[in-house]
């Protein structure tokens, strides 16, 4: 198991689903742990269950502002930050591009991508200050391949993986090292709650049957890379998208042999 004691670690969407996931794994490897997202509630009580070693800070990823405070807060609590996990995100209606909203749209790139950016640019300073540590952005293996109905998701996904590499080999000499993980359909409310009033959720229409490993994914298992890639043991990887999706991109896979 990683050793994260003493760090101080921030997740964004890190109330409920993966993110909650994240903060819980890191949690348990000794970390401080910053919950960063939008629902207070449900913010305040997740970091009360935790403890001492966890504080909650309200965070819109498309605010600048409010970026440069939680990092802030960060530091005032727990000391430079060593490692940012970009986890918040969102999907879009299911629309095709030509009846795609525009807001929906501007929407979707600005929590997928621009949050990220933003997260990298507020905590790469802290980072430095921390003596390095490292970056793990939340992809999609959506963001390898298109996707009829979910062009603003599909597009954002894609953009992460570029801004990974580049902000690895920029982050490089100040011992920051930048990965993304890629999951395929894992088992959260992102998958089992409609996108949209009146729409079905998108568990209801894809099946993992095909998939070389038949399931959707248990938020832990994105964990485990995750932690991973933040961890001292991943000390040569870095500009990279890790895909973890069952086989998804690989196509469907033979029946077992009789």
């Amino acid at each position: 198991m990683q050793d994260f004691t003493g760090r101080t670690v921030v997740v964004t969407g890190g109330n409920g689903g993966m993110g909650a996931s994240h903060v819980r794994g890191f949690h348990a490897a000794g970390a401080n742990v910053i919950i960063a997202g939008r629902n207070a509630d449900a913010g305040y009580a997740f970091a009360a269950e935790l403890g001492d070693r966890a504080r909650y800070v309200a965070l819109d990823v498309t605010d600048e502002q409010q970026w440069h405070a939680a990092i802030t807060t960060a530091e005032a609590a727990f000391g430079p930050v060593s490692v940012l996990v970009n986890n918040a995100g969102i999907q879009n209606p299911a629309a095709t591009l030509e009846d795609t909203d525009r807001q929906n749209w501007e929407r979707v790139l600005a929590v997928n991508l621009t949050g990220t950016y933003l997260g990298i640019k507020a905590a790469a300073p802290s980072l430095r200050r921390a003596g390095g540590g490292a970056v793990v952005n939340i992809g999609s293996a959506m963001g390898h391949g298109g996707t009829a109905m979910f062009g603003p998701y599909v597009a954002s996904k894609w953009a992460v993986r570029g801004l990974t590499a580049t902000a690895a080999l920029e982050l490089a000499r100040d011992n920051v090292r930048v990965n993304a993980v890629d999951p395929g359909v894992v088992s959260t409310p992102f998958i089992h709650e409609p996108t949209a009033p009146g729409q079905a959720a998108i568990a209801d229409h894809f099946s993992p049957e095909p998939l070389a490993v038949p399931r959707l994914a248990d938020p832990a298992e994105i964990t485990k890379l995750v932690l991973f890639l933040a961890s001292d043991d991943a000390s040569f990887a870095t500009g990279q998208d890790y895909v973890v999706d069952g086989g998804l991109l690989l196509g469907p896979a033979l029946p077992a042999a009789s």
